[in-house]
């Protein structure tokens, strides 16, 4: 092992020694010294031979290559060279002009040397890539770097089969070479963050290209639609926010080099294609898929069985358990089943019948509670009904209604999703129940639209003829007054009014569930699940109201004689006067004679009375039916609740369209009235009305003497003004309802 390096104290010491040494063998000494000395040297030129990177390492041709380029490109400064220095490093160009185009700064002639030493490329020579830079010096301007020489044949060849070969062999000046996707000297692996094509790169990649381009794809759209689309949806989101570089970028479904059309049959994204585009990454899906009725009748060839892009479209897609998802499957669904069958069987299609069904209108509202088509028929498992493996096979059925109806059984399984009641051939009993309404309806309508109408213009007759208390707006009280309903009376009013509106403003909607208005009034509720809580709470306080009014009507039986309140004047059941009175009326009407005297109770008081006690009973019931759908499928079938829905709908928009048409007219808006009659809110009516308006009543209870004791002190002037307030509200609000009600009937909404 050497010995320590000898220092300038070493050196003179030996010189010292040696000059002392008087001994015999100083001859040996001193050849001992020098070889040590020699010995210290060579070690050392050894040990520095041996850190030195460059000793033992053969350049490569290519690293030999590469010094003559760097040389030049290595050298920083040849890119802020004047463009006459440049000129003097490159072969003169057979045109001259070539040298006037040369700018002063060319900042991507300097190329670091360790460019590549990291990269796919480290191995190669610049003049692999540049071959018409063999020849030193080189031209001015070089061709473009081929990368198809030896290396990416295949890649290239993939490449002149796409649309962005096509394009530069068209002269588009956009269309992308290698080195505008891969890099030029940063060229890295797909694996490699750096690279890119890198996943969470790549969409940059792509975006930046795609997003200057403004041309209208084959169905209209911006070009610049699509990067938007893409980056907004769940592969976006999932790539640019949560970096998952297992999202699926453009690369993944457009591929890489081989990009083609959707038309083109071997593109990825073409219709046969989709499902196993879509499969490399939810294999299990497409594979489910492949079993399903949708895609037997895609490996058949039908061009029109739908595939992935279809229900989650292609770069627009969103999560889904997302509500907006939820929503939109029924327009997925609908592009393809909105029409009838080749047989014509059905009236309407299989998407028009769910949305008019409760499921639909509901789904229409906004909510996502309701049950869509792939909770029924599923999403990517449909089969046809009558397969065994169907959800929807009489087998399943039941434990698919049990996915949202805990207590569903064999009978609520045979509730008809589907039915239209305007079908007679295959909902027969169904649509005779529609066309009762509709019969019932036309003549309500009909005869008491005539009534009023005809009302309205003998009023307005008796007006300009006369000035009496029959032709003026209601009287004013003048100290006295007599009573006519008792605060019970006013307090069950005011709990129907509130209880019919509500109902009204929560339901209603359902049944318009297309219109734009009919969603508003639901959105300011809160929503379709709110709207359904607040349709049940003013159903229940309506069924309260109801209970008052029985006892009330029971305590009038106890106290008074049930003769006098079933057949005498004091009775709400029809009577013969009744049908006179009413033909009384219409000779009035039109000859502005003989008007009938009334009594306690008109034929259209009666009218409205029974058709609210029977009204209630109809909508209760069907409603308590809908509401509670596990409990009564114990006693009828499931399509029973097809009719209740009907029943309930109809008799409802039935009630909506008397109150607050011809209700408001008879009690409020003819001239006698308007603009509010107050007797149901003060509970007391002015004499001199009374006897014009019930010219018996008076003089029966004049008669009796019981007038006297009816007499009471007239209302205050502000119980006026406050009925008015809210008289005048309520017709507002009903009026308008009926508008947009006739609007939306009529198709003009």
């Amino acid at each position: 092992m050497p010995g320590p390096i000898l220092n300038q104290g070493n050196i003179h010491r030996l010189r010292y020694t040696w000059a002392r040494t008087r001994c015999p063998w100083r001859g040996a000494l001193r050849t001992l010294v020098v070889a040590r000395v020699l010995g210290m040297l060579l070690v050392a030129g050894l040990a520095l031979a041996y850190v030195s990177p460059a000793h033992g390492v053969e350049l490569t041709q290519a690293q030999t290559q590469n010094d003559r380029c760097y040389n030049c490109h290595g050298q920083r400064r040849i890119t802020d060279l004047s463009a006459s220095e440049r000129r003097s490093m490159v072969a003169p160009p057979q045109d001259r002009t070539v040298f006037d185009r040369q700018t002063e700064s060319r900042p991507g002639l300097f190329t670091a040397p360790e460019a590549l030493l990291d990269g796919p490329h480290a191995a190669l020579a610049c003049t692999d890539c540049h071959q018409d830079a063999l020849t030193l010096p080189h031209t001015i301007t070089l061709q473009p770097a081929t990368c198809t020489a030896s290396c990416h044949e295949s890649s290239a060849a993939e490449h002149r089969r796409g649309i962005h070969a096509e394009a530069a062999a068209a002269g588009d000046t956009r269309a992308p070479s290698c080195a505008d996707c891969h890099g030029g000297h940063d060229v890295y692996p797909s694996s490699d963050r750096r690279a890119k094509t890198y996943p969470l790169n790549v969409i940059n990649l792509c975006g930046d290209c795609h997003s200057q381009h403004h041309e209208k794809t084959t169905n209209g759209r911006d070009e610049t639609e699509y990067v938007q689309s893409y980056m907004e949806s769940v592969h976006g989101k999932a790539v640019q926010i949560a970096g998952l570089v297992v999202a699926a970028t453009c690369a993944d479904c457009h591929e890489g080099h081989a990009i083609r059309p959707a038309a083109d049959e071997t593109s990825s994204i073409n219709r046969q294609q989709i499902p196993e585009t879509c499969g490399q990454c939810h294999r299990g899906i497409e594979e489910v898929y492949a079993k399903s009725i949708h895609g037997q009748k895609l490996a058949e060839g039908d061009p029109d069985a739908p595939v992935c892009s279809d229900c989650h479209a292609a770069h627009t897609i969103t999560h889904a358990a997302t509500p907006e998802f939820m929503r939109d499957i029924i327009g997925e669904c609908g592009q393809c089943h909105d029409r009838i069958g080749s047989d014509g069987d059905r009236k309407a299609s299989l998407y028009e019948t769910y949305r008019m069904s409760y499921h639909g209108q509901v789904n229409e509202l906004g909510s996502s509670r309701s049950a869509r088509c792939s909770d029924c028929h599923g999403a990517h498992d449909i089969l046809p009904v009558a397969d065994p493996n169907s959800r929807l096979h009489a087998n399943n059925r039941v434990e698919t209604c049990a996915a949202c109806h805990k207590n569903a059984n064999a009978s609520f399984a045979k509730f008809m999703p589907h039915a239209d009641f305007r079908d007679g051939n295959n909902f027969p009993i169904l649509h005779a129940v529609w066309l009762y309404f509709v019969i019932l309806m036309s003549i309500t309508f009909v005869f008491y639209g005539t009534h009023s109408l005809l009302w309205l213009i003998r009023s307005l007759i008796e007006r300009r003829r006369h000035t009496t208390c029959e032709a003026q707006p209601n009287p004013a009280a003048k100290g006295k007054a007599i009573k006519r309903f008792r605060k019970i009376n006013r307090i069950n009013h005011a709990l129907v009014a509130i209880t019919f509106f509500g109902l009204t403003l929560t339901g209603m909607p359902l049944f318009f569930s297309d219109q734009g208005w009919a969603k508003a009034l639901t959105a300011m509720l809160g929503g379709g699940y709110a709207a359904g809580l607040w349709h049940r709470f003013f159903a229940i306080i309506l069924a309260i109201n109801f209970v008052i009014h029985a006892v009330g009507v029971y305590k009038r039986f106890r106290h008074q004689p049930a003769r006098k309140l079933l057949i005498g004047p004091y009775t709400l059941l029809p009577r013969l006067k009744d049908f006179s009175d009413c033909f009384g009326m219409f000779r009035w009407f039109f000859t502005g004679k003989g008007k009938p005297k009334f009594d306690r109770w008109t034929y259209w008081e009666k009218f409205d009375y029974w058709a609210e006690i029977v009204g209630t009973f109809i909508i209760g019931g069907t409603g308590l039916m809908l509401w509670f759908p596990g409990l009564f499928s114990m006693v009828i079938p499931g399509w029973g609740f097809n009719i209740a829905t009907v029943i309930h709908g109809y008799e409802a928009l039935l009630a909506v369209g008397f109150i607050f048409t011809i209700h408001f007219f008879n009690a409020n808006l003819r001239p006698e009235k308007f603009p509010v009659d107050d007797v149901i809110f003060t509970g007391v009516v002015d004499e001199d009305e009374l006897r014009h308006e019930r010219p018996m009543e008076y003089q029966r209870l004049k008669e009796s003497g019981e007038l006297e004791s009816l007499r009471v002190d007239a209302p205050p002037k502000w119980q006026r003004i406050a009925a008015v307030i809210i008289g005048v509200t309520a017709m507002s609000i009903g009026l308008a309802m009926v508008t947009l009600i006739i609007l939306a009937g009529l198709g003009w909404i």
